[in-house]
């Protein structure tokens, strides 16, 4: 079987979401809509669903503020996006993210029937040495930006050959996601050890940890991994990452495991820090950088023989196959 991948998606969504809110799915008209920074960019992301609104988290690229906070937007039907005052904004001396803050990524803790649920943000802390570490902060009332309480440090690489100096130097551990799989939470990152770059992965029986450090899922002799995710379909698991350091770009690999092993890489298109979730009405989106802005579009699917492949418009409204199977 070969695989020319440009988007995948998730056999059951990242986010649990809460199906009597009013919202609606997007407005096919639309689609493809961008969310784009007002006097900054953005870049990693995360889109997630509470009460009534899709939230958008990204990082803060300006010439003030430049990645001490995270920009923060909602949109009641993935089209139209609100800017709201940016969260996280406080960096503490001392602290693992006292510099800079990378990447973030929600998940909703809990049953959707759940009320006042958690959600839990993780994404990357900075030093002024550029050392790395995962961070949490968590709300309860997503819709009020200044409700994100940072809860601190989580996580921090400990497996054997790891190459993580701590403190005071540069140390590689950055750009988290979360899946739920077998009963258990898997937090990708990506990083450094003795034989290159490395997608590693971490596991918990809770969103609060504490996170097992299970060291390289996926190793590149050249170059480093940024931005993974991974999704799972039907028993399978497809890891999508930006190959930086090289001109490979984004690239995908399908796995039977939450842990590999992994197939060979194929090229993946539209953009770079893909994510993918479920709107209120169930229907797959994702959503992906260009240009430093957020581009959000609907996917659909292809029976090809016994699997359901995605596709995705191109901003000239045709449907076109994502994958093509031998």
């Amino acid at each position: 079987l070969s695989l020319v991948l440009i988007l995948m998606v998730f056999a059951r969504p990242l986010l649990a979401l809460d199906a009597a809110a009013p919202t609606g799915p997007a407005d096919e008209e639309c689609l493809p809509s961008h969310w784009a920074g007002s006097g900054y960019k953005l870049k990693d992301h995360a889109i997630f669903y509470a009460d009534g609104y899709y939230y958008g988290a990204s990082i803060y690229l300006s010439e003030q503020n430049y990645e001490d906070r995270f920009a923060y937007a909602r949109s009641a039907d993935l089209c139209t996006w609100t800017e709201l005052p940016p969260i996280l904004t406080q960096r503490t001396p001392g602290t693992w993210d006292d510099f800079r803050v990378w990447a973030p990524f929600v998940i909703r803790e809990g049953d959707p029937s759940v009320t006042d649920p958690r959600y839990f943000m993780f994404y990357t802390g900075v030093t002024a040495d550029i050392t790395q570490s995962i961070m949490l902060a968590t709300t309860t009332t997503p819709q009020d930006p200044a409700s994100w309480q940072p809860q601190g440090m989580v996580f921090q690489p400990d497996h054997p050959g790891m190459d993580w100096a701590g403190r005071g130097k540069w140390s590689d551990a950055r750009d988290p996601m979360v899946v739920y799989s077998q009963n258990r939470y898997y937090l990708y990152y990506t990083g450094l050890d003795t034989n290159g770059g490395i997608v590693g992965v971490a596991v918990a029986d809770s969103l609060s940890g504490p996170w097992q450090d299970l060291g390289s899922t996926l190793t590149l002799a050249q170059g480093m991994p940024e931005s993974p995710s991974v999704m799972e379909k039907n028993g399978f698991f497809f890891l999508i990452y930006n190959h930086a350091g090289t001109k490979l770009g984004a690239q995908m690999r399908m796995a039977p495991s939450p842990t590999g092993p992994w197939s060979s890489p194929t090229p993946v298109a539209l953009g770079w820090a893909h994510e993918f979730f479920q709107a209120i009405d169930g229907s797959w989106m994702t959503s992906y950088l260009t240009d430093y802005s957020v581009t959000v579009d609907r996917l659909d699917w292809v029976r090809r023989g016994t699997i359901d492949w995605p596709v995705v418009r191109f901003p000239w409204q045709i449907w076109l196959p994502q994958v093509v199977a031998d």
